[in-house]
């Protein structure tokens, strides 16, 4: 029996629950977790885990910040958010491949309106990351690439994401355009 691959996306949070899915098969569930411990344990032996945070510091924007800005992405610079940041990089060294990505701009990339599928923005922001990781696994997958860093981002097309109940959706199909 084949192995059912696990892909993890993390909206990450200081203050508040952090949102985090797991995408097995095609199903992607969705839980509000306070703790490293907790975010470490739900997502553990995932083949990919995709994380909505800088995962390195820098003074204002970073060179792969200003790519993302230069395409038309609206990011903001890793300085206005140390702690987040400080808790990806932390969090990274507990999973065998860690990208980093920023679902809002992926949903841009997908025609993809997060309030059609729930009122939290975190929680269609996880389902987002779980994909990320999905599609950067299969090799479908945008890159900005730069000096200092990468954002993996859903390649440009029609994604089409059910909704099952408050924290679990299905990953339909994704048309790439061409």
């Amino acid at each position: 029996m084949d192995k059912v691959l696990k892909f993890c996306g993390i909206d990450l949070a200081v203050k508040r629950p952090s949102a985090v899915g797991l995408l097995l098969d095609s199903i992607i569930r969705v839980k509000e977790l306070s703790t490293d411990e907790e975010i470490i344990e739900y997502c553990k032996d995932s083949e990919v885990v995709a994380i909505d945070s800088p995962l390195s510091h820098s003074r204002g924007f970073r060179n792969v910040d200003k790519e993302m800005i230069k395409r038309g992405y609206k990011v903001l610079p890793p300085s206005w958010m140390r702690s987040l940041v400080d808790r990806a990089i932390r969090l990274s060294l507990s999973f065998k491949k860690v990208i980093e990505t920023h679902p809002t701009s992926s949903m841009k990339n997908v025609g993809l309106d997060w309030r059609k599928l729930s009122r939290k923005k975190d929680i269609i922001d996880a389902v987002v990351c779980s994909l990320v990781a999905y599609f950067y696994h299969s090799g479908n997958i945008m890159v900005v690439r730069a000096s200092d860093g990468e954002i993996f981002l859903l390649p440009e097309g029609k994604l089409e994401i059910s909704k099952i109940d408050e924290l679990t959706f299905q990953f339909k199909t994704f048309y790439q355009y061409r």
